[in-house]
């Protein structure tokens, strides 16, 4: 399990725990990231411009550090 899976569980576990509407929520993520969140598997393999595009939008569109 790498960061880049790490990144999108806890990300969607943010979603959850603050109520936010999944579909608006991770289709801003998206736009911002460039890919779905949710197609992200465990052996997803951590591309260094992936991971930090993630980190990016989620620190924009949730204000979560990661």
């Amino acid at each position: 399990m790498g960061k880049l899976y790490e990144y999108s569980v806890a990300i969607q576990k943010h979603i959850e725990d603050n109520h936010l509407d999944v579909f608006k929520t991770r289709g801003e993520l998206a736009m911002k990231c460039g890919f779905i969140i949710t197609l992200i598997g465990p052996n997803e393999v951590d591309e260094p411009t992936k991971v930090a595009s993630l980190r990016d939008a989620a620190k924009s569109v949730l204000g979560l550090d990661l």
